[in-house]
């Protein structure tokens, strides 16, 4: 079983069908690859609430010069996109990656796919 399931219906329809013809040996890996990834969906989809000054912490801690000024180019609306930033922000306010992770698919489902990975 999918846990967490995907937010978006269509996703979660998609990804029943392909578990649902899926030969039975290969359907826990799946499963849990599944579930592990609509986590990190979720974990990057998270809504906080940012500010100027979040965004100007996050640029000073860019040690290489010309990806930060990029991303100083690019405006805070933008980075408000990128990986980097949303993890900065997430792990700011204390929402671990893995442990965000680790709280939505459940204990038992982490470590088991932890094990097969």
């Amino acid at each position: 079983m999918i846990h967490p399931k995907h937010p978006l219906p269509y996703n979660n329809t998609q990804q029943e069908f392909f578990l649902k013809y899926l030969a039975e040996n290969n359907k826990e890996y799946h499963t849990l690859q599944i579930s592990y990834t609509n986590a990190v969906y979720l974990y990057y989809d998270l809504q906080v609430n940012v500010s100027e000054h979040d965004y100007e912490e996050w640029l000073n801690e860019i040690t290489d010069e010309k990806l930060r000024s990029a991303m100083q180019s690019k405006g805070m609306k933008e980075c408000q996109k990128t990986s980097s930033f949303i993890r900065f922000i997430n792990n700011k306010r204390n929402i671990i990656e893995d442990d965000y992770i680790r709280e939505k698919m459940g204990n038992e489902q982490y470590n088991r796919y932890k094990m097969l990975c």
